[in-house]
């Protein structure tokens, strides 16, 4: 076999796969994941926040940047009609992927080439957009190619793992760049150490093509009728339970995109943390998380989804509702304290809202459940976000006195994710979870 043919049958494979195949896979998909959630992290969040500021971008417009992966979720109800007419997944799937990774290599290099700040800005937003949009386009089939792998009964266990692993790379990651980052800068030569992630998101990208190749494909099960675009939106709406579950992500991400990008703003830009402190705190969240994944993985192997769920969720929502009380003066001392509990938090939202979606969304024609459910929830979190900008942009050098606490926009906000996301918690309870039909559960 020569290179072409071997790399060709990396792509397409017709062999029934083993035991030993499955295992193997699941192995190459947890070092996909942890190249994977490690670029997202470098892309994403204070480092996202950062360079935007760096070149020139309001807080507003900022927190609006860092929502359009919510918006593009939409995109998922198109590829679901894509993937659903096809046998073989695997090789869109890692090339869409790998461009999406270089695209976001390509974002750090435009002040390189564009130095109207405006034009800038422009085209960062567009390949920002268009990089985005790719990944939501391969979301629910590389989610249902890795559940496919992983038995229903070792889920829990497989996906907090895999979770504590990534998170494990992450923060030896994160706080290693936090630490450039300052170095840089304290020269004043800040945009060299963006162009030093950019080298850094460029290796992990190969190498994670590299893993996505080395991971084999089980056997589709395709849908026994046509798939089209008026049946992916109304297909998952036949089904009582998942109508539920999307009522319960729309939800989620009002609650969560409300404020969700202005946290890493209000780090960098309201409170003028250094990058080596926001790292720092994160990599403390990040190790709480590692190490309370696997415990909420037993609690809902043990109980169920649906409690750990509710649970994890409910811890998150006092966490940002307390977010509202930190200022200048005192966020030292209380940021580290709320980033450990949202360690915490996030250990078990990360794996249970994964997986909760699959209790509901039947084997054949699954990627238009979880198509529809992203796509919807993806619009109402970026509505929501549109909502904190605005709030942010018409209170900006606004403040409230309350008593030994001067209120801002920012704490506004954050208040109002921390109720809504208590509602989500309150949903679970008396609706989810009485949506448990079995003949629906796989």
């Amino acid at each position: 076999m020569n290179m072409s043919d071997r790399f060709k049958s990396r792509f397409y494979s017709q062999e029934v796969l083993t035991l030993e195949d499955y295992e193997q896979s699941r192995r190459y998909f947890t070092y996909e994941g942890i190249t994977a959630v490690s670029i997202a992290s470098l892309t994403s969040g204070a480092f996202l926040a950062g360079f935007l500021q760096f070149m020139g971008v309001s807080d507003q417009i900022n927190g609006l940047i860092g929502a359009i992966p919510v918006l593009l979720g939409f995109i998922q109800v198109f590829s679901s009609v894509v993937f659903e007419k096809m046998s073989q997944r695997k090789p869109l799937i890692s090339t869409v992927a790998f461009i999406f990774r270089l695209l976001l290599v390509f974002l750090f290099l435009i002040p390189l080439f564009i130095k109207n700040q405006r034009c800038s800005v422009l085209i960062f937003v567009f390949l920002f957009a268009v990089a985005h949009g790719l990944a939501a386009f391969t979301s629910p089939a590389a989610s249902t190619w890795l559940v496919d792998l992983t038995p229903s009964t070792m889920r829990g266990n497989y996906f907090a793992r895999r979770d504590a692993l990534s998170l494990g790379a992450v923060t030896i990651v994160t706080l290693t760049i936090g630490r450039v980052l300052d170095f840089f800068r304290g020269n004043n030569q800040e945009y060299g150490g963006f162009l030093f992630i950019a080298g850094l998101v460029f290796i992990l990208a190969i190498a994670n093509y590299i893993f996505l190749l080395l991971i084999k494909e089980p056997p589709v099960k395709q849908n026994s009728s046509p798939v089209s675009f008026k049946s992916v939106l109304t297909i998952p709406f036949q089904s009582p339970g998942f109508k539920k579950v999307i009522l319960l992500f729309i939800l989620w991400n009002v609650g969560l995109q409300i404020a969700g990008p202005f946290f890493s703003v209000y780090m960098v830009t309201g409170l003028n943390l250094d990058y080596t402190y926001i790292m720092a705190i994160g990599v403390a969240g990040s190790l709480v998380r590692v190490i309370v994944t696997p415990f909420w993985g037993r609690i809902a192997d043990q109980k169920s989804w649906f409690f750990s769920t509710k649970m994890s969720i409910g811890l998150l929502a006092i966490i940002h509702f307390l977010w509202s009380f930190v200022v200048p003066s005192n966020a030292k001392l209380f940021i580290p304290i709320l980033q450990i509990f949202s360690g915490m938090a996030w250990g078990g939202i990360g794996i249970s809202m994964f997986n909760i979606q699959f209790l509901f969304a039947k084997r054949e024609g699954r990627t238009m459940y979880l198509g529809l459910n992203a796509a919807i929830g993806g619009i109402a979190g970026f509505a929501s976000t549109w909502v904190g900008s605005r709030i942010v942009g018409s209170l900006a050098g606004k403040s409230f006195q309350m008593k030994w606490i001067s209120v801002g926009n920012m704490q506004i906000v954050f208040a109002l994710s921390g109720l809504i996301l208590s509602l989500c918690t309150l949903f679970i309870k008396f609706f989810i979870e009485k949506a448990n039909d079995p003949v629906e559960i796989e």
